[in-house]
């Protein structure tokens, strides 16, 4: 008998010992975790690199269907009012004069010079992104359309739902092809059937009525003149403007980034897609990646109008960003969606190399 009550004796002593480790640790895990809340809460709001990152989220939250969530960021009534300033009333500059345009001056004839003849360049290019900011990260693709005549705006032409960019490509045979216009898009869920602001298509207006405060028109010209500006869809066509639609905000205009000492912070860091054109004519289209921790945070504005600026672009105006980002060539997706679905989302249109 005293052999059993010793085993049991053993046995309980053995539970106790075990419950006290647990309670030890559940203890200290509380401790640890009340210590990193306290230390996180006095870095956000003691600290000017905690302000800075809730303005940075409170941005980035105010270009989303989320915007709801921006003032738990606590900044400032004044801050994030201004911050929302910068993003319903972006800077907006024609590229082209009000007035009518005068028809350029004919070179006068020089002697011509012999010289070899100039290896054809590629209709189409591609560079890698991929760019470290220390804080945060983005990588993307840049396509460079070496003849912007082949660049049109491709619709769709269904009633409940926009198309997916392949089923475009599969529609027109496009060889490059991005994301265009934005759409209404109730928490993450809209079909993309119809865009927002001013649409034209082979020289005819599909709308020509801008339903959201602030969008701005981009357009190409027969010639493949990329135009953009705050334009009526009557103006662009007098223009001669073949396709275009609208979004906002304008990254560079006539060689001026518009983003140049500007507080990145208005517009967050997010996928993006930008279309511009070099001053020799070359059209390029622009997807950064984004809201893939390991592969790409995203990109502020700032970022997207230095990387063009750097590589000579005089003309561009940001599209659609978000989920709806993405770049396919030759039929296959090159950028990496953050939409759940990997084939992207539906859209109501697309810029493409046809």
């Amino acid at each position: 008998m005293q052999t059993l009550s010793r085993t049991r004796s053993h046995k309980l002593s053995t539970r106790k010992r075990r419950w006290r480790w647990v309670n030890r640790l559940l203890l200290m895990s509380a401790l640890t975790c009340t210590t990193l809340a306290l230390l996180g809460i006095i870095f956000l709001f003691a600290t000017r690199s905690g302000e800075e990152l809730r303005e940075w989220a409170a941005g980035t939250l105010l270009t989303t269907q989320h915007d709801y969530w921006a003032p738990y960021t606590f900044l400032p009534e004044e801050k994030l009012n201004a911050l929302k300033e910068q993003i319903r009333n972006p800077e907006v500059i024609n590229s082209e004069p009000d007035g009518p345009i005068k028809p350029e001056e004919s070179p006068q004839e020089q002697p011509i010079a012999d010289t070899l003849p100039e290896k054809p360049k590629e209709l189409i290019e591609v560079e890698e992104i991929d760019v470290s900011k220390g804080n945060y990260y983005f990588k993307g693709k840049i396509m460079y359309i070496n003849d912007p005549k082949r660049v049109r705006l491709v619709v769709t032409n269904r009633k409940d739902r926009g198309d997916l960019l392949d089923e475009f490509v599969k529609k027109t045979n496009a060889i490059g092809i991005v994301n265009a216009s934005g759409f209404h898009d109730p928490d993450g869920y809209g079909k993309g059937a119809k865009a927002y602001g001013v649409v034209i298509h082979d020289g005819k207006i599909l709308q020509g009525y801008n339903p959201k405060n602030g969008e701005t028109a981009l357009g190409i010209t027969y010639d493949g003149k990329l135009i953009t500006g705050s334009y009526t869809a009557e103006q662009l066509v007098k223009m001669g403007v073949r396709d275009a639609m609208s979004f906002r905000p304008q990254l560079i205009v006539n060689g001026k980034n518009l983003f140049k000492d500007k507080p990145a912070k208005s517009w967050g860091i997010q996928p993006r897609t930008a279309i511009g054109q070099k001053a020799d004519g070359t059209i390029v289209f622009v997807v950064i990646d984004g809201r893939q921790p390991g592969h790409s945070i995203g990109a502020s504005m700032n970022d997207l109008a230095e990387l063009l600026e750097e590589r000579g672009i005089v003309t561009a105006m940001a599209m659609d960003g978000g989920s709806s980002s993405m770049m396919l060539y030759k039929g296959e997706a090159i950028t990496k969606t953050s939409c759940p679905y990997y084939r992207g989302r539906y859209l109501p249109n697309a810029w493409a190399v046809i």
